[in-house]
């Protein structure tokens, strides 16, 4: 998936399928937000996205197959 189509979804839930077929739901974060600076693993990467609400791993955009908003 292409990182701006990604990001439109940006503070919102979402259901993603990964490229292993793992489907994971929750609230979509980029790492480098100022809300986990306490947090180095979420803060320093570039790049990267993750779900919270419950956490999931991280990952990239190319990573993500599929995904649906709700």
């Amino acid at each position: 998936m292409k990182r701006s189509e990604l990001e439109k979804y940006l503070g919102k839930t979402v259901t993603i399928t990964l490229f292993d077929n793992e489907v994971i739901t929750g609230k979509l974060h980029k790492t480098g937000e100022k809300m986990f600076k306490n947090d180095p693993n979420l803060y320093i990467p570039k790049n990267l996205y993750f779900l919270i609400n419950p956490q999931s791993c991280l990952f990239r955009c190319s990573h993500v197959k599929k995904l649906k908003e709700g």
